[in-house]
């Protein structure tokens, strides 16, 4: 009896490392992949047992368990286990909020809401001398400038934070950069309180993913062609009339894509549909190289043909991309640069009217990296 224990034992503790082995051998399909920031460990050359057996075993060790057969769906089940029965975030970079609200704790995303990572009088400095050298270059080739900031979700949406969870300053980091930017006469636009009142009509973010719905986008759209008037007054508004809103089941955004639930934790997407022919189109090569140093990150350049419209270069990040069809309505021209470093180069070949620079909450920071001014 004791050896048919010992059998049992020994085929329970084996049987988790052998059938998962099995499974992928017969061609049984597994399910997507974990979404990771990081590359996975690959194998090591067998050369190396030769010389360091010890180093060969870790790598070995390491890339056997990040490749492991099924390795991904078991921490599918027990993410869903753990957010049934425990109602408590799988992931350390996803916040479980209420109502099924997820938030992102990752990229700062989380200090700015709490209002513990504000900026220093030296680098509210350094932006403004940056910022205002842009300016004053830009304006020195009729070129006008708009800096847009678009909120983190948690800023529109912080009512749906977990109840443990409470903001601990009344000023945040965009608080900061809109005083300063505003004591420096750079033109400045904070689209909180433009996504606050497009909430007040329809959700303006997803619940499962890091970024603004289209609802969102539009509006945000909106308020940053609304701002441009002022130095363009024949630039027509977005207007709510131009489109319908379509509200459709989906599946889930990055955040539930984090967790590996993106068919479990599914939402009410919002998109808008424009009712009349796009009156952008997509125009030839500019004639210079796309400066995104990351695949995937495509430069979008569109023409109306409308020769009274002003000329513009955005540089943004991935807020804009669902803005782009938005904005290029009331641009005569327009190029999205998937980049948020200064291109002296590109301003001077397209010679456009206004430089808009829009960067998320969360990566405040990065239109301010100084950038030679010819």
């Amino acid at each position: 009896m004791k050896r048919i224990l010992t059998s049992v034992s020994a085929a329970l503790l084996l049987l988790p490392l052998i059938l998962p082995q099995g499974l992928a051998l017969l061609g049984v399909s597994q399910g997507p992949k974990a979404v990771e920031n990081r590359l996975k460990t690959p194998l090591p050359p067998l050369s190396l047992a030769g010389t360091d057996f010890k180093a060969f075993a870790k790598q070995l060790t390491t890339s056997y368990g990040e490749t492991f057969p099924f390795r991904d769906d078991m921490i599918r089940a027990a993410n869903r286990i753990k957010l049934a029965l425990f109602q408590e975030s799988p992931s350390k970079n996803v916040i479980l909020g209420r109502e099924g609200w997820l938030f992102f704790n990752m990229e700062s995303a989380l200090e700015d809401w709490l209002g513990v990572n504000l900026l220093s009088r030296e680098e509210l400095d350094a932006f403004s001398a940056e910022m205002k050298a842009r300016r004053d270059w830009l304006a020195a080739r009729g070129t006008a400038l708009l800096l847009v900031i678009a909120p983190n979700k948690a800023s529109v949406y912080g009512q749906f934070m977990p109840p443990a969870m409470h903001t601990l300053s009344p000023v945040t980091r965009l608080d900061q950069l809109a005083q300063a930017m505003r004591e420096a006469g750079v033109p400045f636009l904070d689209l909180r309180p433009a996504l606050t009142s497009a909430g007040q009509v329809r959700r303006a973010y997803w619940k499962t993913d890091t970024h603004w719905n289209g609802w969102g986008a539009f509006r945000g759209s909106a308020a940053i062609v609304e701002a441009l008037r002022a130095r363009f007054p024949h630039m027509p508004p977005l207007a709510d009339e131009e489109y319908r809103a379509l509200e459709f089941e989906t599946h889930g955004g990055d955040l539930s894509d984090m967790l590996l639930l993106t068919d479990t934790l599914t939402e009410r997407d919002i998109e808008m549909e424009r009712l009349s022919p796009s009156l952008a189109h997509a125009a030839g090569p500019p004639g210079y190289p796309n400066p995104a140093m990351r695949s995937g990150r495509d430069m979008v350049v569109l023409e109306t043909g409308d020769k009274t419209l002003p000329k513009a270069v955005f540089f943004r990040d991935s807020f804009s991309s669902t803005a782009i069809p938005f904005l290029s309505q009331r641009f005569s021209r327009s190029v999205f640069l998937w980049e948020h470093t200064f291109q002296p180069q590109i301003i001077e070949a397209e010679k456009p009217d206004v430089v808009v620079i829009e960067a998320v909450e969360r990566y405040l920071h990065q239109p301010f990296r100084p950038v030679p001014l010819p």
